[in-house]
């Protein structure tokens, strides 16, 4: 019989990744959001105003301050991290997994962009061309996370 107090049960652990989801999320999240602003302000395409816009939810305000906005987009990044870590686990990849699911990600485009006026158009090619890019690369990054946690728990696990 194992000893628990030297391996305990891993089962909640497991369950859910909080942790490294956290993390990843958080990390990712804020890559994107610094690289939409910067896009947002050398080009002006509101890529980052659409990225923080909450136009659309019913009972909010139309504006927040910037602070609470951002917060929102990554209380959204972290729901994405723990998921994303939660299915590499399960079933290997990280990478090809993280790109998906930034590829994935940047299809919210085409419901948000008529939302709001204030954000781009449907048909703005500059704008797309520049969320679909952080998109892509806001999956890489979860992949690069997932995979070095993915090698650091393999590791781990040989000692």
């Amino acid at each position: 019989m194992p000893d628990q107090t030297r391996h305990p049960s891993n089962s909640l652990k497991l369950s859910l990744p909080w942790f490294s989801g956290i993390i990843t999320g958080i990390v990712s999240g804020i890559f994107l959001g610094l690289f939409l602003k910067v896009v947002q302000t050398l080009t002006g395409e509101r890529v980052y105003t659409l990225l923080l816009n909450v136009d659309f939810v019913p009972g909010l305000p139309p504006r927040f301050p910037e602070w609470i906005e951002f917060s929102l987009h990554l209380a959204v990044s972290v729901v994405i991290g723990i998921f994303y870590i939660w299915w590499v686990r399960r079933t290997g990849r990280p990478v090809s997994r993280g790109i998906f699911l930034g590829a994935a990600s940047s299809l919210l485009y085409l419901p948000l962009s008529p939302l709001s006026s204030r954000v781009p158009d449907l048909n703005d090619a500059g704008a797309i061309f520049y969320w679909v890019i952080g998109h892509l690369l806001f999956g890489a990054l979860l992949g690069l996370c997932g995979k070095y946690l993915h090698a650091k728990k393999r590791h781990a696990v040989h000692y």
